[in-house]
């Protein structure tokens, strides 16, 4: 019985850890509907596989140095090209370009963030960290 209770306490951990970005329609709503029951903010990336900025924040997202600044974070990457349901939700976030980095947040309004892509890794993980910072503690 003991076993099965450790167990299931790293099984817990190990599923609210950032586990990588999800990607699509499907774990776009999942994830919507898990941040809605815990109160949590979400993170939609809305990027296009034949955009160079978007391959360029990809490989930055992918750096072990970012996985502290997503652990605990619900976030997903909509792609638009993949089909009308990203497309429907890249209008809905208002999606002007690519990519855009949101943080919808539990009251339902969307913060559209700000990427300084043209600077260093560092700049944009520091940029980032302000961002997100300020919107999680509110």
């Amino acid at each position: 019985m003991r076993s099965s209770f450790i167990a299931a306490c790293v099984l817990l951990l190990t599923a609210t850890a950032f586990a990588g970005w999800e990607s699509g329609a499907s774990s776009y709503d999942s994830i919507k509907a898990r941040a809605k029951t815990a109160g949590t903010p979400y993170i939609v990336l809305v990027r296009a596989d034949w955009c160079p900025w978007c391959r360029k924040l990809d490989a930055f997202l992918d750096d072990n140095a970012i996985d502290a600044l997503f652990r605990d974070k619900l976030a997903v990457k909509i792609t638009p090209d993949n089909g009308d349901a990203e497309k429907r939700i890249a209008k809905d976030l208002g999606t002007k370009g690519f990519p855009s980095l949101f943080v919808i947040l539990p009251n339902g309004s969307t913060q559209k963030l700000s990427l300084p892509l043209k600077g260093t890794n560092k700049e944009m993980l520091d940029a980032l960290r302000a961002q997100l910072d300020a919107l999680y503690k509110k």
